[in-house]
C-alpha cells in the first residue's frame, strides 16, 4: 500500500505530538507539583539543615498539609479561628537561611492578626490552629499552603517554609 507523502507527513507529524504528550505526562507524574526538576515541595522528602533541628517523623499534621511541633506548650488560652494573635517569630527557608523575622525585643514589633482573616498565608493561620499562648511551635508549610510556584521577597517559588514562633498573646 502506498501514501501520498501528505499523508505520511501528517502521520509523522501526529507521531511526535503524541510522544511529547506522553513525555510531559511522564515528567508530570515524576513531578506533580510542576515544580522545576530537582525542587522538593514535600515536606517529607525535603532536607532540612542541621541547624533548624528537624525531625519530622515528631511533627503533627494539620488537615491540609502543614506540619507542626511545640516545643514548650503553652498555659494561656488557645489560637483558634477569630482569635487575635500577637507573636515573634523567624521565618527560615530547609536549607536554614532566615527570610524573615521579628524578634528583636527592643526594636522589632510583635505581629499582631486575626487567625483565618487571610492577612497571612494559609500555612502560617493553619499552622497557629490549637497553639497556647506561652507556647513555642515550628510550623513547617508546603508550597501550596505558601507562595506556591511564586517567588515572594527573598523566598524562592516553590519554597517549603520554616517558621518557628513563640506566641505571646491569643484574645
Amino acid at each position: 500500500m502506498h501514501h501520498s507523502p501528505i499523508f505520511t507527513q501528517r502521520v509523522r507529524r501526529a507521531a511526535v505530538i503524541a510522544g511529547i504528550a506522553a513525555l510531559a505526562t511522564i515528567a508530570a507524574c515524576k513531578n506533580p507539583a510542576g515544580s522545576p526538576e530537582g525542587v522538593v515541595t514535600n515536606p517529607l522528602a525535603a532536607t532540612y539543615d542541621s541547624s533548624l533541628g528537624i525531625v519530622i517523623g515528631s511533627f503533627q499534621v494539620t488537615t491540609n498539609g502543614a506540619y507542626t511541633f511545640d516545643s514548650i506548650i503553652g498555659g494561656g488560652a488557645v489560637a483558634n479561628a477569630g482569635k487575635q494573635v500577637r507573636l515573634r517569630y523567624t521565618g527560615y527557608l530547609a536549607n536554614g537561611i532566615v527570610f524573615d523575622k521579628n524578634t528583636n525585643v527592643a526594636t522589632d514589633s510583635l505581629l499582631t492578626f486575626t487567625i483565618g482573616s487571610g492577612s497571612v498565608i494559609q500555612g502560617f493561620d493553619e499552622g497557629l490552629i490549637g497553639m497556647r499562648q506561652g507556647g513555642k511551635r515550628m510550623i513547617i508549610i508546603p508550597p501550596k499552603l505558601g507562595y506556591g510556584n511564586v517567588a515572594h521577597a527573598g523566598i524562592p517559588a516553590n519554597a517549603i517554609l520554616i517558621f518557628s514562633i513563640s506566641l505571646n498573646t491569643v484574645q
